[in-house]
């Protein structure tokens, strides 16, 4: 997709279901959190 149709997509979403919205962007940063504290992991455990 391209940034255009992001951001239309994006303010559609927040404008006809802004708790849907929320809650969906939320999920994809507890997902975001997860991979990074995975990581973070894989990388302290290659240093040693």
């Amino acid at each position: 997709m391209k940034q255009k149709e992001l951001n239309q997509l994006a303010e559609h979403f927040f404008e006809k279901c802004p708790t849907e919205a929320r809650n969906f962007f939320h999920q994809i940063l507890d997902k975001l959190e997860k991979i990074e504290d995975k990581i973070s992991a894989l990388e302290k455990k290659a240093s040693k």
